[in-house]
Formats: C-alpha cells, sequence, structure tokens
C-alpha cells in the first residue's frame, strides 16, 4: 500500500516547464507560491491536461493579458491557467538598456488527481526486474566523493497497461542530484500493472531507492 504520508501528487498541484522568454520572463518564486488552482470538474472527471499560455507583459513587467496559445482541451484548466497568470510576477523585456513589452509563453501542467489512481489493489504493480537491473540510477559523484548514502523515495503513477504515466519525488534525498539521478532512471523502467479483482487497474507505486553503502534496492 502507498502511504499516505507520500502521496504528494496534491489535488492542487499543477506545474509549469520549459517557459519560454519573449522579450520578458517570469519571477519563478512567484509561480511557485502561486501555482494554478486544480479545477474541482477535473477531480471529478479523473482527467489531466497541458495549457500553453502566451502573456503579454507591459515595460513595467505588469500582466496586460494572456491567451490560451495550444489548449488542454479541457476548458476548466484553460480559464485555471489564464487566471494563475494574473496572479505571477514578470519581468519586462530590455531593448538598448531601456524596459520594453514583452512576451513569456508559458506550459502549465496539471497532473491527473492522485484520488483517481487506485491506492490499495490486491496486487501491486511494480518494476520489471530487468528494467532495474538494466537501468539502474547514476548516482551523482558527490555520493562517492563523500561517502554519502542514504534513500530516495518515488511515486509513479503506472497505468493499467503498465504505462508510466509520472515520476515525483515522494521522499528527498535532500540532493538534487541525487534525486534527479533516481527520477531519470525511472523514466527508463518498465513496469507491471496492479491488480484488482483480476484485472489491472491504474495505480501509485511507491519506490525507494537506497544510495551509497546499500544497495540500490
Amino acid at each position: 500500500m502507498v502511504l499516505g504520508a507520500f502521496l504528494v501528487f496534491a489535488a492542487a498541484a499543477a506545474r509549469a516547464q520549459g517557459a519560454t522568454d519573449i522579450g520578458a520572463s517570469i519571477d519563478i518564486s512567484s509561480y511557485r507560491l502561486n501555482p494554478p488552482a486544480y479545477p474541482p470538474e477535473a477531480i471529478d472527471a479523473c482527467v489531466g491536461g497541458t495549457v500553453i499560455v502566451l502573456v503579454d507583459i507591459d515595460k513595467d513587467g505588469q500582466h496586460s493579458k494572456a491567451v490560451v496559445e495550444r489548449s488542454s482541451g479541457y476548458a476548466y484548466f484553460d480559464q485555471a491557467a489564464i487566471e494563475a497568470s494574473k496572479r505571477w510576477k514578470y519581468h519586462p523585456g530590455t531593448e538598448n538598456g531601456q524596459r520594453v513589452p514583452g512576451k513569456l509563453r508559458m506550459p502549465v501542467d496539471f497532473a491527473e488527481y492522485e484520488g483517481c489512481w487506485t491506492a490499495d489493489p490486491d496486487v501491486e504493480a511494480r518494476v520489471a526486474a530487468a528494467s532495474l537491473n538494466e537501468h539502474p540510477p547514476k548516482w551523482p559523484a558527490i555520493v562517492a566523493e563523500k561517502h554519502l548514502s542514504g534513500l530516495v523515495v518515488l511515486l509513479i503513477q503506472v497505468d493499467k497497461d503498465g504505462a508510466r504515466k509520472n515520476v515525483k519525488v515522494g521522499v528527498s534525498s535532500g540532493d538534487e542530484d541525487i534525486d534527479q539521478a533516481a527520477m531519470l532512471a525511472a523514466l527508463e523502467w518498465e513496469f507491471q500493472p496492479a491488480m484488482l479483482k483480476g484485472k489491472p487497474v491504474r495505480s501509485l507505486l511507491q519506490v525507494p531507492l537506497a544510495y551509497g553503502k546499500h544497495k540500490t534496492r
């Protein structure tokens, strides 16, 4: 069973990746403090999606307007991304040392609500042993250099066909590079889905990975 304390796929969790500056840029700390609200309709529907928002920024760094450049396919995700963009802080573009208006292209990803994933199946999902052995984490050099040891716990959404849908760190090592190494390894793994009443189901898989003096699993 996935431990409740590790269920970090929060209902309101939405993240932005790879913002493209077109003369302007976002204050990333303001984004982290003001994430898009996860729409209740999406919780009921058990869906996720990605919106690409194009934001106009004036020369003072103020939000001027925002439009959906590419829809998620769900109006409530699109609107949530637009509303969130109004709360973020920005840096205007510059030209010849002067502030000028600019644009920002911002992808905003809404992960599926965690409650849509079976937390207590009859048979848990698992990493295929062969792929785990073939693609172990490549821990950063600092682990050996400083004789570090510890544990990273990954939370992985595994679909009913065994496809990996999402990977997050449930318990961090405290070092970003170590956590990243664990996540990169997980992207190469294959999975066996969880089973409930004899049928494959979507589920959350908890994978502890030890580094340093201990074996990986």
